[in-house]
């Protein structure tokens, strides 16, 4: 067998600056993260609560494995679901103001299922030019008609409803898009889709824990819940464990218990998993505090990067930084890595060409005097490289 390709193509990524590889982390996922044997103020997380090592959850998943092992030992639907996954989902719906929930083991599995479970031959698909790749596979995967609509464009979103003749038609946004950090214009989706008779999917990955006023996401924030067809989400962010749901009407629940594929043939979410989300979910809604820690934190960075000229136009936790070429970004990025900060470097596919960018989280945990180092260096990072405050290297 001829593998010389491997090595052929991993040298093409090396010389595009596209080349990517795992770091070490040793020690749980806070503020500060031991990486290669060194500490460094850690601004690449998504643990944005700091509840993946809050003493509470840590305390949850341990008492969940005691009382029922580490596995879930089967799919939910043969012996794999228990106690514990049916309080998880009751909570999942109570966060979500909807009527049931239901966990999916990733979030990947979870927009998989929705969309190749509602999608067919009948159905055309309206998705947003900067969903998140397993949006993009879901569509895929689908057998549908796929329309893509330009970015939070809900006038481009009404007119290829108004001009489609499909029997079914299901519209899906990220509620807070994962490398710009902007939030879909929501109340205008719902309007093109009511107008249209679509299905709305909102992934609320980044939004959960994250947005105000309580972390219960985008239809919350805009005061659309009973508008929103179907709320999926992550546990695996601001949560901090892991797994996804979906949160819609016992119907749809129902339906996707019988016909969702990435549900039906996968193991159950481990038990102490479930157990200690439920724990992160409850001291969401007990400790507003850590919320608004993380708010705070935003407000503070972006005022630290105006004062030196850069503007920031996120509301969220997700700051992207703009560089552009691959290898600058990358340079940027190793750069701030050996002074200390890291952040990390994001290049196509995973964003357009020419938009490489750094993509820092905003974490409650972080102090004042961390933001304040990070958004020194990011600073001076950027300026060695040439790099103005538009994110056009200067000639």
């Amino acid at each position: 067998m001829d593998l010389s390709f491997l090595s052929g193509e991993i040298e093409e990524l090396k010389e595009k600056g596209r080349y990517r590889f795992l770091r070490r982390v040793s020690g749980p996922q806070d503020a500060v993260v031991r990486i290669e044997g060194a500490d460094r103020l850690n601004f690449s997380s998504n643990n944005y609560l700091g509840l993946a090592n809050h003493p509470a959850v840590v305390d949850a998943l341990v008492e969940h494995a005691g009382m029922y092992g580490v596995g879930s030992g089967a799919s939910r639907l043969i012996c794999g679901h228990m106690d514990i996954h049916a309080e998880l989902e009751d909570e999942v719906a109570r966060l979500k103001g909807t009527e049931a929930a239901l966990t999916f083991s990733a979030g990947y599995m979870a927009n998989l299922g929705i969309l190749s479970t509602l999608g067919g031959p009948d159905a055309t698909i309206f998705s947003d030019e900067l969903n998140h790749a397993s949006i993009v596979d879901g569509c895929r995967l689908a057998r549908a008609r796929v329309e893509v609509y330009r970015h939070s464009d809900a006038e481009h979103l009404s007119d290829l409803l108004r001009r489609s003749a499909a029997r079914r038609r299901i519209v899906v946004t990220d509620g807070v898009f994962s490398m710009d950090g902007d939030i879909a214009p929501l109340p205008d989706i719902v309007e093109a889709k009511e107008r249209y008779g679509a299905i709305l999917v909102v992934d609320d990955a980044h939004a959960t824990g994250v947005l105000p006023p309580n972390g219960r996401g985008t239809a919350d924030l805009f005061g659309v819940r009973d508008r929103v067809d179907i709320q999926m989400g992550t546990f695996s962010k601001a949560l901090g464990t892991y797994g996804a749901y979906i949160g819609t009407t016992r119907a749809m629940v129902d339906y996707f218990i019988n016909k969702c594929r990435p549900f039906i043939f996968n193991t159950g979410l481990p038990p102490a998993l479930a157990g200690a989300t439920l724990a992160a979910i409850k001291l969401l809604s007990k400790e507003p505090a850590i919320l608004e820690s993380l708010w705070r934190n935003q407000k503070a960075f972006r005022a630290e990067m105006e004062a030196r000229g850069r503007t920031v136009a996120s509301r969220t936790a997700i700051v992207p930084i703009l560089v552009g070429g691959d290898k600058e970004t990358m340079t940027v990025s190793k750069t701030l890595f050996d002074r200390g900060v890291f952040v990390h470097g994001i290049r196509p596919p995973t964003v357009p060409e020419g938009t490489g960018r750094l993509r820092l989280t905003l974490m409650a945990t972080h102090t004042q005097d961390m933001i304040r180092t990070a958004a020194s260096q990011i600073d001076l990072a950027l300026k060695e490289q040439g790099i103005g405050p538009n994110g056009i290297a200067q000639a």
